[in-house]
């Protein structure tokens, strides 16, 4: 795996559009033939549910889902056709309607996802690269460095949903790839910083940051004490899974680690420059390998054994995590992942399961759980097409 922190990252975004696509043979055809088909019905269908430049959610015009959405769409248009093409323009300018004067994109609708709408917002306009916007992307990427919690404790070096206190990975993954795309070096104060926030929410003691950590965590109004585990994966903060917790022996807890945060991990690893051979890179891959599947995302099994009733937690956020775990192999260079049954070729075989899960009219859904709207095909379909392009782009 070669040194990625050489590479721009926005030169990988840019490159997404799919334009150099593998050429061994795939599942359908040749792994170029099948998902440029499949992404082309996808952005296809995308561009059919704009009205005016905005894609809707169930309340109507959505600027988290137009945020999304417009990223995949500038990047399956060829460069020089992007800035003139009537649907992005008017999605651009929809989006910039909503920034407020310190930076942010903002909307009533979702108050309080300022990050989420900011950082979004700005990977897409980052790969539009509008020379008109270069001020407003330059005070989108002031606002998220302010996002960074400089508090002591299990916070600090993280980024959540906006200015109160707070920090999260998912957060987190959004706002270091939307700085990076922006311009901001892997050896920024930012990144630095950044790196002792994703040790702690890593399941591995032996993490600097994680030395004799205790989290002490209120769930459901009582008082429980974390520790990290040593499995290499991640859960949703420092201490705090939405795949629930393990009770240790001594009466302590573990975070259950799950797929989509532990490619989030990775990704930022490598994002704030963590080579593939680190210690702490190597024990996210090695947790990833074991737990190989594109069937769902993996960790939520033992949550359905403590809670019968929720028997779609294995395929909580399905799309987010083929999206998630695309951008973080393609950024960290690997070709195939190392699993107790042998290496396996990832781009083949998540073209299989996006292929599979397609519906007739080029959309995707997920019909298994529609936790974190994914019940809506506008959001399925953006994080699909994404994953596509991550499939096919190469370095």
């Amino acid at each position: 795996m070669r040194r990625l922190t050489s590479v721009p990252l926005v030169v990988l975004l840019v490159a997404a559009c799919g334009n150099d696509a593998p050429k061994e043979p795939g599942p359908s055809g040749s792994v170029e033939t099948a998902p440029q088909q499949a992404l082309g019905r996808g952005i296809a269908w995308l561009r059919s549910q704009a009205r005016e430049g905005k894609w809707s959610d169930v309340r109507g015009p959505s600027t988290g889902f137009t945020a999304i959405a417009l990223a995949p769409v500038v990047a399956a248009l060829p460069a020089d056709q992007r800035g003139a093409d009537p649907l992005v323009r008017s999605a651009a300018a929809y989006l910039l309607a909503k920034q407020r004067d310190d930076g942010a994109i903002a909307d009533d609708a979702f108050l309080g996802y300022e990050n989420y709408l900011t950082s979004a917002t700005l990977m897409a306009l980052t790969i539009l690269d509008d020379p008109a916007q270069k001020a407003e992307r330059n005070r989108m990427r002031g606002y998220l460095t302010t996002l960074q919690r400089a508090d002591e404790g299990r916070h600090a070096g993280g980024f959540g949903y906006n200015k109160r206190k707070g920090a999260d990975l998912s957060n987190a993954q959004y706002t270091l790839e939307a700085l990076r795309a922006a311009g901001i070096p892997p050896d920024h104060d930012v990144m630095r910083k950044a790196i002792a926030y994703l040790e702690k929410v890593q399941n591995r003691s032996e993490n600097e940051a994680n030395q004799n950590a205790v989290w002490h965590i209120e769930i459901d109004g009582e008082q429980i004490n974390v520790v990290p585990g040593n499995d290499g994966s991640a859960g949703y903060e420092p201490g705090v899974s939405k795949a629930g917790w393990d009770r240790l022996p001594d009466g302590t807890f573990v975070a259950r680690g799950y797929g989509s945060m532990t490619y989030a991990l990775l990704k930022c690893y490598i994002l704030t420059g963590l080579e593939a051979d680190d210690a702490r890179v190597q024990a996210v891959l090695d947790w990833l390998g074991k737990h190989y599947t594109w069937d769902e995302n993996p960790g939520f099994r033992k949550l359905v054994e403590q809670q019968p009733e929720r028997k779609d937690a294995p395929f909580f956020g399905l799309y987010y995590y083929y999206m998630t775990a695309a951008k973080a192999l393609r950024l960290a260079d690997i070709t195939t992942v190392t699993t107790p049954t042998g290496p396996r070729d990832w781009r083949k075989d998540l073209t299989i399961a996006l292929l599979k899960r397609q519906r007739e009219d080029g959309s995707w859904l997920n019909s298994q759980s529609p936790r974190w709207e994914e019940g809506h095909p506008v959001l399925a379909t953006a994080f699909a097409t994404i994953a596509l392009q991550d499939i096919l782009a190469r370095k």
